[in-house]
């Protein structure tokens, strides 16, 4: 038997912030490609952000009996899968300041990077509190999902232009994906130079830029 309209039930509403421009995700990829190309120069060719690199560089390790290059492998994804879960409770928490309080995570972790002592073995100081701040940052814009997943963005971004094409879909689209992928490498060639000039006090230009976000994200959030 048909409901009629005062008789179909009423569906509960879904709490928690709304969702972004998936272009806010553009600065943010560019901060992880900068942060990663510190970390990889830093830490002896180990990924912070690249899970993906960071997962074949671990099976590797594994299958040539490295133990100690292993470890320090699984050791980076487990900080990274520990900074996401606590980057997500924190944002489930924030509702609509998510993003500001997430940031202001991922700010707080790497100016304690960029404060921590030189250190030395296979996993420094450092490279503990900047896997956890990339971590969180995947959970920083609600509905955009993880902003370090470039070879998808990639790869989306092929898929999308040919929907474009066919006039099935946005052109912003692709390009936003496209955009992506492009920020990624410019913040690596940024993180890259500013390894090479400034040394250990790199990181100051992206915890920085993330305290900026911060700000930003939190205006935003005023705003609604």
């Amino acid at each position: 038997m048909r409901l009629i309209s005062a008789e179909k039930p009423v569906l509960p509403r879904v709490s928690g912030p709304p969702p972004v421009s998936p272009w806010a995700a553009v600065p943010l990829v560019a901060l992880a490609g900068c942060v990663d190309a510190i970390g990889w120069l830093r830490f002896d060719q180990l990924f912070v952000s690249f899970i993906s690199g960071t997962s074949t560089m671990l099976g590797i390790a594994t299958a040539g009996a490295q133990a100690g290059r292993a470890l320090a492998l699984g050791t980076v994804l487990t900080l990274f899968a520990a900074g996401a879960l606590a980057g997500a409770a924190s944002g489930a928490l924030a509702g609509r300041w998510r993003s500001p309080v997430v940031l202001a995570l991922v700010a707080a972790l790497l100016t304690t990077a960029l404060l921590a002592p030189a250190g030395a073995g296979a996993l420094p100081p450092a490279a503990w509190a900047m896997v956890p701040a990339m971590g969180m940052l995947n959970t920083a814009l609600p509905g955009v999902g993880g902003v370090t997943f470039v070879t998808g963005a990639l790869a989306r971004s092929m898929e999308g232009l040919v929907q474009a094409l066919r006039g099935r879909a946005p052109h912003a689209a692709w390009a936003q994906q496209a955009a992506c992928w492009a920020a990624m490498v410019a913040g690596a060639l940024l993180g890259a130079r500013l390894q090479a000039a400034w040394g250990d006090a790199a990181l100051a230009v992206p915890a920085t830029a993330a305290m900026l976000a911060t700000l930003l994200t939190a205006l935003a959030a005023l705003r609604r």
